[in-house]
């Protein structure tokens, strides 16, 4: 298993109980292999969210690919 650290986005902005990692089916994940990466990542992204939206990380562990 790899450890990854995914950005998550706010889907309701009236409250923070519901996090999504696409807000929609043209949204992108965004998962990095620091933390440092995805804060960084995530603060930018809040900063320029006119809506706004809160992001957070969450350490995430990913399967292996097959023959690795």
């Amino acid at each position: 298993m790899a450890i990854k650290f995914r950005v998550y986005k706010q889907l309701l902005l009236d409250t923070e109980r519901i996090w999504v990692a696409k807000l929609d089916e043209d949204d992108t994940v965004d998962e990095f292999d620091t933390l440092e990466e995805a804060e960084q990542f995530a603060s930018e992204a809040q900063q320029l969210d006119l809506t706004g939206r809160k992001y957070r990380v969450q350490q995430i562990e990913i399967a292996d690919e097959v023959g690795e």
